[in-house]
């Protein structure tokens, strides 16, 4: 990559062989540029990227600090690029990426620890522990995920933009390759998120941008341990590794809410076998105060699940559109103030059928889940194997497997 000052007219990615110029337009938010800036003052002003892997093109590629681990993922940004598919929302993306590889740091790393504090630290201690669990006793694949981390400065690490059809439960998808189709869209920045949202409602859609904690490069790239994540409790934090974990392992495309509902469903399934194994690793307090903050979930769910039926039945009766948004409303504030009940808040709003699609994608098939696990023998384990079995064999194989869940 050349760094040039952003007032230049373009900027110029140079990966071996091949050459792809950007305007920089791409750079139009304040964080993109502050990520390129604060990268391009600590590395060499030349950097190649390495497409190809034989041994004697290693040797000629200057070798850079830091950049191990960020081959495979430039190589393969810089294919989607020439795909035609999203190139400034890739490449956007891809500095986002580029900044978590470059500035993470292991661990054990002595000035990391000195920055923490004892519960922050001890939480961080049970990390190899949980990924040893998460492999020899659940089946998953960590990888080198979590042996590192990054300081995401107090914020959350992305943000997530959801839109659904203003008048009926359909969620707006967006299509990449590799990962198919999804009911939502990444971003770094907050301004980005916000002015996709923005977009798609001035086209007429319901849409809304959710913070994220955390999230799966789907074992493209090593997920680092990130620093909002040492605020959760230790058994929060210990479903949130094995949700993304999950998600490393076992990857359907275009199958939304199977990768979701299966996440979080391993992630809960996972964290009450943990515990019971290492009882230690929380208080009881902490345990307590997870089980109580389970069940709220549960019922949140279940006022979800209320709201989309009377949606579902709102906007498929014949009436006028103005008739038709009007109960829309009056339904969301009936929502909104059971929800605000149900956990001692004012601060919830539920307003637009972008919330209801996005509890759904990572609820719609937890129920089904745990019956089939039931199925199979109780353990999460087997039930991973047949998920991952039915998809070898063909998406036909794998809705006869989920359709065993639903009897």
């Amino acid at each position: 990559m050349t760094c040039w000052p952003f007032n230049a007219r373009e900027l110029t990615i140079t990966p071996w062989r091949a050459t792809t110029t950007f305007s920089t337009g791409l750079l139009s938010s304040s964080r993109s540029r502050e990520r390129l800036a604060r990268w391009c003052d600590v590395k060499p002003r030349k950097i190649y990227w390495r497409v190809t892997s034989t041994e004697e093109e290693t040797r000629r590629v200057p070798k850079q600090p830091g950049l191990g681990k960020v081959l495979l993922p430039a190589a393969l940004l810089i294919a989607l690029l020439q795909s035609g598919c999203g190139g400034p929302y890739v490449f956007q993306q891809g500095l986002g990426q580029l900044d978590i590889s470059v500035n993470r740091v292991p661990l054990d790393d002595e000035s990391l620890q000195a920055s923490l504090d004892e519960a922050q630290r001890g939480r961080m201690s049970w990390i190899p522990r949980v990924i040893e669990f998460a492999r020899d006793e659940l089946g998953l694949e960590p990888g080198d995920s979590y042996t590192s981390y990054f300081d995401t400065g107090g914020g959350p690490v992305s943000y997530t933009v959801v839109a659904s059809h203003p008048l009926a439960l359909i969620p707006y998808q967006w299509c990449f390759p590799l990962i198919g189709c999804v009911p939502y869209k990444g971003y770094f920045d907050p301004e980005d998120a916000r002015a996709e949202a923005l977009a798609l409602r001035k086209a007429g859609w319901d849409a809304e941008v959710f913070p994220v904690e955390a999230y799966s490069t789907l074992g493209w790239f090593s997920d680092p341990l990130l620093s909002g994540m040492l605020s959760l409790s230790m058994p929060e934090l210990v479903e949130l590794l094995l949700h993304e974990l999950t998600h490393r392992t076992l990857y359907i495309p275009s199958q939304s809410q199977l990768n979701e509902g299966f996440a979080t469903h391993m992630g809960r399934e996972g964290a009450h076998l943990f515990f019971q194994r290492y009882p230690e690793a929380a208080s009881r307090d902490e345990l307590d105060e997870y089980h109580r903050a389970i069940e709220r979930d549960s019922q949140y769910s279940e006022l979800i699940s209320r709201l989309k039926n009377d949606l579902d039945s709102l906007y498929r009766r014949p009436a006028p559109r103005e008739r038709k948004l009007a109960r829309k409303k009056e339904l969301f504030s009936t929502a909104t103030s059971a929800a605000r009940e149900l956990f001692s808040v004012d601060t919830i709003t539920l307003s637009s059928n972008a919330r209801v699609v996005a509890s759904e994608t990572y609820k719609a098939q937890l129920v089904q889940l745990a019956r089939l696990q039931k199925k199979m023998g109780g353990h999460p384990r087997k039930l991973l194997e047949a998920l991952r079995e039915a998809r070898d064999r063909g998406h036909g194989e794998l809705e006869k497997l989920l359709e065993a869940g639903s009897i």
